[in-house]
């Protein structure tokens, strides 16, 4: 068996993102990951942070054509070399050429992806020679990796990243198989290959395999996770602390009053509201233990992230959970006149997005929530 990865796992450029980073990283190596090709997400923290993690957590990272400037020569592994029974399997990674690089400044140690096309067709012949099969992890999207997988006979089985709407089982792409498995973990490519007297590919199956409540969870990297959301949890509370002595220099502007303030003239209505989802929004992250995450706040909270909105759950109690001023605006600034700001389908679409929601729909969602 072989477990691999064709890149784009972190997430943005912060502090928590780094942290998660790590938490990934360490997950993958406790998974037994037997290559991780690179995307450009990877150097989001710089090269320095991804070669010290990923040595830390024994993950192999392989990427062909990223090189220094420097000297020339790949930054990490171009390819590894494996054997599985009687099988020789060499696998490479690539990554786009035109792709931004957080890590591509100007100057002696910048980094620079060189011509994936020229580096494909030099290397991968080469390693056929060494192997029985030649996996590709091919960090350019899906056109340009069909491309250069009909232009290489010699390359066996592609597995494609940076297309992340594209979920795909394999198939054929020149001589090789292709796959893809979208984004989010929300699948993992299942591909089977049956071998001849020549160790060529003589038949598969593929699956895309959906990482649901059907796959047992693992202790360890469950530990990882809950390690890390307790250790965001507790510098959340921190900066809640800190940020509520700077609200009080808020004190003249609009700001967030709490559900509580509606009620005294909605009583019908927050009755109604209060048997909601969106009333719940705060406990279904207690219940993961999520909490913490600042990239989950904004969708579950009143105000995270303003001065005077949600903090944290012991200094700002009063604004847990999707309430009024999520979709009204902050209640300072309501009037009696009728020109308080009505919720309407952009209110719904900051957090309703195609990623996170994709069944969403205004008229049938608002059926369930209308007051």
């Amino acid at each position: 068996m072989l477990l691999v990865d064709a890149g784009d796992n972190f997430g943005g450029i912060s502090e928590p993102e780094k942290r998660k980073a790590e938490v990934i990283l360490r997950s993958m190596g406790a998974m037994g990951y037997d290559a991780l090709g690179l995307g450009e997400i990877e150097l989001n923290h710089g090269l320095d942070f991804l070669l010290d993690t990923a040595r830390e957590a024994k993950v192999p990272l392989v990427c062909a054509n990223l090189v220094s400037h420097r000297t020339g020569k790949p930054v990490v592994q171009p390819y590894v070399l494996l054997r599985r029974g009687k099988v020789k399997v060499a696998v490479l990674g690539l990554m786009d050429n035109v792709l931004e690089l957080i890590s591509r400044s100007q100057g002696p140690d910048s980094l620079v992806v060189k011509d994936p096309f020229e580096v494909a067709h030099e290397l991968i012949p080469a390693l056929k020679k060494k192997a029985d099969l030649v996996v590709l992890l091919s960090h350019m999207g899906y056109a340009k990796s069909s491309k250069l997988a009909a232009e290489i006979p010699e390359l066996d089985v592609l597995v494609t990243g940076h297309s992340p709407s594209v979920n795909m089982e394999a198939r054929r792409e020149g001589n090789a198989l292709g796959m893809m498995t979208g984004s989010r973990g929300q699948y993992v490519g299942y591909l089977l290959l049956r071998l001849g007297d020549k160790k060529s590919i003589e038949t598969y199956e593929s699956r895309l395999v959906p990482l649901d409540g059907r796959i047992r969870a693992s202790a360890l990297v469950d530990g990882f996770v809950n390690d890390y959301n307790l250790r965001e949890k507790k510098l959340l509370e921190e900066r809640a602390r800190l940020q509520q002595e700077e609200a009080l220099s808020h004190a003249g502007e609009d700001r967030y009053l709490g559900q509580e303030t509606c009620r005294r003239c909605h009583a019908d209505t927050y009755e109604r509201i209060v048997q909601m989802g969106h009333a719940r929004a705060f406990t279904t992250l207690t219940k993961t233990n999520s909490d913490g995450l600042s990239e989950c706040l904004p969708c579950h909270t009143t105000g995270f992230g303003e001065p005077t909105g949600f903090m944290s759950a012991s200094v700002t109690p009063d604004r847990k959970d999707v309430q009024c001023e999520s979709c009204h605006g902050k209640g300072t600034s309501h009037k009696r006149d009728g020109s308080y700001r009505l919720a309407g389908e952009k209110s719904c679409l900051v957090c309703h997005t195609d990623e996170r929601s994709p069944d969403f729909s205004y008229k049938t969602y608002m059926r369930k929530i209308a007051h």
